[in-house]
Parts: C-alpha cells; structure tokens; sequence
C-alpha cells in the first residue's frame, strides 16, 4: 500500500513539474529598459512601444507568449548571460565589443545620434563641446560615440534617458546626447527642448541579443523576416512614427 501511494505520489510530482516547464516554454521573457520612447515605455501603466510590439509579433509567430521584464538598461546583458532572461530588446547596438559575449538577431531600425538641450541656451559650438556637460546613459552607444567623436566634452553618465532629459531641464548639464529618434520624440513632449542631429547614421542598427550560441537568433530572424515580408513590420513602423 505504503509503495503504490508513493508511485501515485511520484507521478503527481511529475505532472506538475511537467506542467510547470511547459509553461516556461511557451513563453519568451524579454528584458527591456522601457525608457524609450517610442520603442519601448509605458502608457497607462503598461510597457508598450514598437519593439514591444514587435517582441509581441515576434512570439506570436514562434507559437509562444511574450513575457517583459523592465530594468536598468546597464543591466540587461548581465540578466541575459544569468538566463533571467530568454532575449534583450531596448534600442541596442550589436558593437564589436557586445559581440565578443553575446549573439544578436538582424537589425530592424536605424538612426543616428541627436543633442537635447533648452532652447534658450544652446551651446556654443556644437562641434565640439569643449568642457559642455553632456549626459548620456551609461553603456549606451550615445555614451560612446561621445567618448570618440566629442572628447573635450565632459560627460555625465546616467542610468535611463529619462533622467537625463531631467537633468537638462534642471540645469544639471547642458544637454543629453540621444539617439537621434528619441531625441525627437522626447523634444515633442517637452516644448522647452530641442535637438540637433550630430551624425546621421552612427550605428549598425537596433537589435535583439541573445545568449551566445542560443538557437533563439535564428528563430527571432526567420520571424522578423517573415513580419517583414508580409509588411506587418512595416505598419508597426508606421504606427510608431518611425517610417523614415
């Protein structure tokens, strides 16, 4: 008796465990930053964005739910290499350094490189920037284009853009350097504000990332080119405001 309430013990177990990965498995925990407008922040309480769609669209057509976790932006490749998260989606820049340690999905969207300041004390010389204090989100590729093409500027890392729109509205720095579409965003919802764009294309495009050799890339990219080819990505564009 003793041993058949233990075998039908152990086979509950089972199923319930069994349930449990099933449930891991038919969803897709993307980490995000959702900070960005309009790729990914939130609206009425909730996380939304283009890239949020897309993350959407793109677990839809795998057969899964998209699942978001919203975090530092600084952390998200930590969080993707512990696997608290399946893939990281919030305006990233697939560098050579990022590269080395994890593996990114095609590029679907890029832009450039824009200043944010108050309109009624820009800087002076904008090609330059001697001792200006430009805030810029720490990890981020504005951080690093700044660091190689303004070096005489004097640079205030942050840890979101939203802080650092903030700081430029506080008098704390003279202005944020943004990608060059948040910027605008940004600019459109701040009438004290305006940008100017400082290189047209400095990145290899906005990406998902991944861990290194996770088959996930490539289910990520055969989803977006079929969101591409039926133009649905395309819409989602439009609907964001991102058609160039």
């Amino acid at each position: 008796m003793i041993a058949m309430w233990r075998g039908l013990l152990a086979a509950i177990l089972f199923l319930v465990c069994g349930c449990e990965d099933d449930k891991t498995d038919e969803a897709i925990t993307f980490g995000t930053s959702a900070d960005y407008p309009p790729f990914e922040y939130y609206v009425d309480g909730d996380v939304a964005g283009f890239e949020i769609d897309l993350a959407k669209a793109v677990a839809e057509k795998l057969g899964k739910k998209a699942k978001f976790k919203d975090m530092a932006f600084s952390s998200l490749l930590t969080e993707l290499q512990t696997g608290s998260i399946d893939a990281a989606v919030s305006t990233l820049n697939a560098t050579e350094e990022r590269r080395k340690s994890y593996d990114f999905t095609d590029s679907y969207y890029s832009t450039g490189v824009a200043l944010v300041y108050r309109k009624e004390s820009p800087p002076s010389d904008m090609s330059v920037l001697k001792d200006v204090k430009v805030a810029c989100q720490l990890g981020s590729v504005p951080e690093k284009w700044l660091k190689a093409n303004r070096p005489e500027a004097n640079l205030v890392s942050i840890d979101n853009v939203t802080q650092a729109v903030e700081f430029i509205k506080a008098e704390h720095v003279e202005g944020a350097l943004l990608d060059s579409i948040i910027a605008i965003e940004f600019c459109k919802t701040n009438p004290t504000l305006e940008y100017k764009v400082l290189d047209e294309n400095s990145d290899d495009g906005f990406a998902m990332a991944v861990k290194k050799g996770s088959n996930l890339r490539d289910s990520i990219n055969t989803a977006v080119g079929e969101l591409d080819a039926s133009g649905e990505l395309q819409a989602l564009k439009k609907k964001w405001g991102l058609v160039k």
